[in-house]
């Protein structure tokens, strides 16, 4: 397309002479000027600088809390922006160090003007540098320093991404020891229920009741009712600490034969016929069917020891066991015949076990660690030998065990009232637990826990869970202690992953030792043309008789020349 016309003034710009009128030799300015190194030194000091403050704020952040950083940019972008920073200012030094082996590689000798934009592309970016090692590669002239200046174009592109790969988000736990977080345990089982009832003299202790807690974690273990411990945790929790506890403990075993094996009945077939047996524990057990009529699909006896009657040397022989249970169960057919019958022998016991490495999230408590503790003998207990309720000193209690220690456990005294192991006894020869179920043409007046058992249920989960109920009731009971933990909060830190800087440190150890061996190499010296990747210097070159010369010596000639004159492409 024709422009308005306009009157330019041009200043000659002569093509360069022959060869060989016009060699002399190319004028090199000082080191310091922005024609020498100046720019490419101050870049590559820069970008080391830089890289050293991205190593002062990895320090800086290690281990620091995320929270450290809400306000104001995040880490990740105060690293994005230094390593922009870095990566440029390196790059900068690179491509002028790139640019200026051109002139040095045709200083050496003859090659293919090819090469010149081989080598100008490569100082461009990361393809050409590509380009650039596979045409080395193919001349055999890979190990060259220009090849490190390619690679470093190549590899610069990783510098970024892997700086970005070195902050890495953790989370860690900080403890609170605010008495927040409180887990029960006891070394006394003295729970009272009435305090009038021991000033009374004519009171009876067979009468005496079982605390409602104690009651109540009974029937929830026999039913299979799973409730959670009350401890106190706000989120999540920890007891470092090793805590011992008061309780109980519950082993069943199947005893059909031998009890079937002792069986008498009475009556015949077609009557009402009672049979009665006896487990090997002593347990007495009944059972009774009539044809057509009705039979007994369950009945459960238990049997604990008559407190107070028996000798010192009954108690020592007797405990930790202090209540015994017999369960028969049958399978009834439609003519009330009994089939599949079982008979189990369960037997409840005082214990102690040992809690540790306790944690708590929610309402979801769990123990790193709960074993029985091994007192070392069959017997710890000791009888003081009260029997009456006038005789009970609730500071002393009636059972006791002293504290003891077994291989590197020390086990703490352990108490029980009188009163309170009484009325355990009462209560599970109560009718609540002594029961039975006759199925069929049968009034039914003690069924109590029945329905808890009968069936494919099975008994010795359910005496454990009894056994686990009863122990949470004492631990968290009024005699219970409070042991208390660390409160843990979730804290987000940031952790350094100093392997991925090695990449980085890597790129920039190799362009610190490009940019020494490039100002080495074209040093004074070598009589090379200090032009880097200048156009310009490329323009005032011309090429003859297979040389490639100028008449403008100097750079800074060549950049005054051109800014005088003007040109128009056609």
């Amino acid at each position: 397309m024709a422009g308005p016309a306009r009157n330019v003034q041009t200043h000659s710009y002569e093509p360069a002479p022959g060869y060989e009128e016009s060699f002399v030799g190319y004028k090199r300015h000082s080191f310091w000027s922005s024609k020498g190194w100046r720019w490419e030194l101050l870049t590559s000091i820069f970008a080391l600088g830089v890289l050293a403050g991205i190593i002062v704020l990895f320090i800086f952040m290690d281990g620091a809390p995320l929270s450290d950083w809400e306000k104001g940019l995040s880490p990740n972008a105060w690293i994005s922006i230094l390593t922009t920073a870095c990566a440029a200012a390196l790059m900068h030094g690179v491509n002028a160090f790139m640019g200026q082996y051109k002139w040095l590689y045709y200083m050496k000798g003859n090659h293919q003007l090819a090469d010149l934009e081989i080598f100008d592309e490569a100082s461009r970016g990361p393809s050409g540098s590509l380009k650039f090692l596979y045409d080395r590669l193919k001349k055999n002239m890979i190990l060259s320093v220009a090849s490190i200046g390619a690679l470093i174009t190549i590899l610069q592109l990783t510098f970024t991404p892997f700086t970005q790969q070195v902050i890495q988000l953790r989370q860690r736990d900080l403890t609170s020891a605010a008495n927040a977080a409180m887990l029960g345990y006891t070394h006394y089982y003295n729970a009272s229920i009435d305090p009038s009832l021991s000033r009374l003299d004519n009171s009876v202790i067979a009468n005496y009741p079982v605390d409602p807690g104690m009651q109540a974690a009974i029937i929830q273990g026999l039913f299979g009712i799973d409730l959670p411990e009350p401890f106190t945790c706000p989120g999540a929790c920890r007891w470092d600490g090793s805590y011992t506890s008061l309780g109980f403990k519950a082993e069943c075993k199947d005893v059909t034969k031998a009890t079937m094996q002792t069986a008498t009945c009475n009556g015949s077939v077609n009557s009402l016929e009672q049979c009665n047996m006896t487990t090997p524990a002593g347990v007495n057990l009944t059972s009774r069917t009539m044809a057509t009529d009705y039979a007994t699909l369950y009945a459960m006896n238990a049997f604990a020891f008559p407190f107070g009657k028996q000798t010192i040397e009954t108690i020592r022989n007797e405990l930790p066991e202090i209540v015994r249970f017999g369960i028969y169960r049958s399978t009834v057919d439609g003519d009330f015949s009994m089939h599949n019958i079982n008979i189990t022998d369960c037997a409840l016991s005082l214990t102690a076990y040992e809690y540790t490495d306790v944690k708590a999230n929610g309402s979801n408590l769990t123990f790193g660690n709960k074993r029985e503790v091994d007192f070392g003998v069959k017997n710890p207990w000791k009888y003081t030998g009260g029997t009456g309720l006038n005789d009970v000193q609730n500071e002393n209690p009636d059972l006791y065990t002293n504290e003891t220690i077994n291989g590197n456990m020390t086990i703490p005294a352990l108490g029980v009232t009188y009163l309170n192991l009484y009325g355990l006894r009462n209560f599970f020869q109560s009718t609540t637990i002594v029961t039975e179920w006759v199925l069929g043409n049968f009034v039914n007046t003690n069924s109590g826990v029945a329905t808890s058992l009968v069936g494919d249920v099975d008994i010795g989960d359910r005496f454990n869970k009894m056994a686990t109920s009863m122990t949470n009731s004492l631990r968290y009971g009024t005699s219970g202690q409070n042991a208390f933990g660390e409160v843990i909060e979730k804290e987000t830190y940031i952790h350094i992953r100093w392997g991925f800087f090695v990449v980085p440190c890597f790129i920039e150890l190799l362009a610190v030792v490009f940019a020494i061996t490039s100002m080495v190499q074209n040093r004074r010296s070598r009589r090379v043309p200090l032009w880097k990747s200048s156009v310009l210097a490329i323009l005032a070159c011309q090429y003859e008789n297979g040389k490639l010369f100028s008449t403008s010596k100097d750079i800074k000639r060549i950049y005054e020349e051109a800014e005088k004159n003007e040109a128009e492409l056609h």
